[in-house]
């Protein structure tokens, strides 16, 4: 992918959700999804207490830039970005408008492996990315799912979330308030 930090889960689904507790997601949080997505994208985001605001799409099928700030209020945390089969959000417009707002964005790249945009694979331009890896995908892998990040600390939590064994005084190097769950981890 070419990213910094990858780590696999046991599916998509789980991918996605520790994104979302990576970021920090939490109780009345909202998260930002387009209507053309799956029900990962919504159902891990209301398991942690957030709720979902829905973006028009575009002719492409992908977030319609034009509409993202409507859906923009004091309660948004995240922005969900899904590229959906094989086609490319215009990243250039999303993160324009998340960096305004100070916004996190994940990128589901569950239809998109492969896919680049602008000479750079998808899963690159936000925070951190997720995707599935099933049986039916493009890259299929059996049923697995896989986080992918250049944020040490976002990497951090997301190992700290899904994988206790990682999750020790050793391994954490920028998330020093997980250093005191170590003996239990979180996920």
């Amino acid at each position: 992918q070419g990213t910094d930090y990858a780590i696999a889960y046991c599916n998509g689904t789980m991918s996605l959700t520790a994104a979302m507790f990576a970021i920090g997601l939490g109780e009345g949080d909202e998260i930002i999804c387009p209507t053309k997505t799956y029900w990962a994208s919504i159902s891990q985001a209301l398991n942690f207490g957030a709720s979902a605001v829905f973006c028009n799409i575009n002719d492409m099928l992908s977030m319609d830039p034009d509409d993202l700030e409507r859906c923009i209020s004091p309660r948004t945390k995240a922005i969900m970005v899904v590229h959906y089969y094989g086609y490319p959000c215009d990243m250039d417009r999303i993160m324009e408008i998340a960096n305004k707002h100070h916004l996190y964005v994940i990128e589901d790249v569950s239809h998109a492996h492969g896919a680049m945009y602008k000479g750079r694979k998808v899963g690159t331009f936000g925070h951190v990315a997720a995707m599935s890896m099933m049986s039916w995908k493009v890259f299929a892998a059996g049923e697995l799912g896989m986080f992918v990040t250049d944020d040490r600390k976002l990497y951090e939590r997301a190992m700290a979330f899904g994988h206790y064994e990682r999750n020790n005084g050793s391994f954490i190097q920028e998330s020093a308030e997980l250093k005191d769950y170590f003996h239990i981890a979180l996920g």
